[in-house]
């Protein structure tokens, strides 16, 4: 065995001590290193947005995300609660630089507090970044689509689907149609199948009905909206749908043959 030189042993002795040698300084990546790149205000129960926004998104695409404490309760009281909660998650986010939008992660949420008051909460802490809101996305979504008479289907209780049916009729869309669950705890809503959304769409159709909106951020329906589509002959828009369509027209992200439902063939249109 040669045993080893001073040279050899003055190099071993050098890694040991971290003096390595350096590699040529990289050109660095301009701008958001993900497309789209989302910041995910998520509610702090939530098991089901981020899986499901992604699903409508590319492989480049990434969430980085804050959690918002929440009841469970989805009722107006609850929901309003959250507004206390949400300075402190968007500081949790990355730098403006990283993200091309910043996405409020409830449908009812958004609609309790309306949408110029959780932009305001948000643009406090991140003021240079786009805000996206489930019920802002899907209202552009549906303007996008062509589309003002719709069947509604949703997991909420009374109270809330009034405010949806409010805001609906305020941005000139008719609601032909509907059903829900009724759900007051956000758990039944996570743990509702996909194939309970699709048979309350396929009731809650009509002839009258141009378009369809499945209303709510923590329900898993990504694997419905084709065949949905196919069936009704109709658009159908969901609200991690609506969110993932506008995120990446901002960012600039083409259309794939992977995206679910024909809103992606869509223009944004402000």
């Amino acid at each position: 065995m040669t045993p080893l030189n001073s040279s050899t042993t003055d190099a071993r002795q050098a890694l040991k001590q971290g003096e390595w040698p350096l590699m040529p300084a990289p050109e660095f990546v301009q701008g958001p290193i993900h497309a789209p790149a989302i910041g995910l205000l998520e509610l702090s129960v939530e098991v089901v947005m981020a899986k499901e926004l992604l699903a409508f998104c590319p492989p480049e695409a990434s969430l980085y995300t804050g959690r918002m404490a929440f009841s469970g309760e989805t009722t107006i009281e609850g929901l309003s609660a959250v507004a206390k909660n949400v300075i402190s998650a968007v500081a949790l986010l990355p730098e403006a630089k990283w993200m091309h939008a910043i996405v409020y992660g409830c449908t009812s949420g958004t609609i309790v507090l309306g949408q110029e008051r959780v932009a305001e909460l948000i643009h406090q802490t991140r003021p240079n970044v786009p805000v996206v809101t489930p019920i802002g996305a899907v209202l552009k979504a549906l303007r996008a689509l062509g589309v003002a008479k719709i069947a509604v289907v949703t997991p909420y209780v009374p109270e809330i689907n009034r405010l949806v049916a409010q805001t609906l009729d305020s941005a000139g869309i008719e609601i032909v149609n509907a059903r829900t669950f009724g759900q007051r705890d956000a758990e039944d809503m996570f743990r509702t199948p996909a194939q309970a959304f699709l048979e309350a769409v396929l009731a809650a159709d009509s002839p009258d009905a141009e378009g369809i909106f499945i209303s709510c951020t923590g329900i898993c329906v990504s694997p419905i909206i084709e065949e949905l589509e196919r069936r009704t002959g109709k658009p159908v828009v969901t609200s991690n749908q609506a969110i993932a369509w506008q995120c990446r027209k901002i960012a600039g992200t083409p259309e794939t043959e992977n995206d679910l439902g024909v809103l992606f063939q869509q223009r944004l249109v402000d």
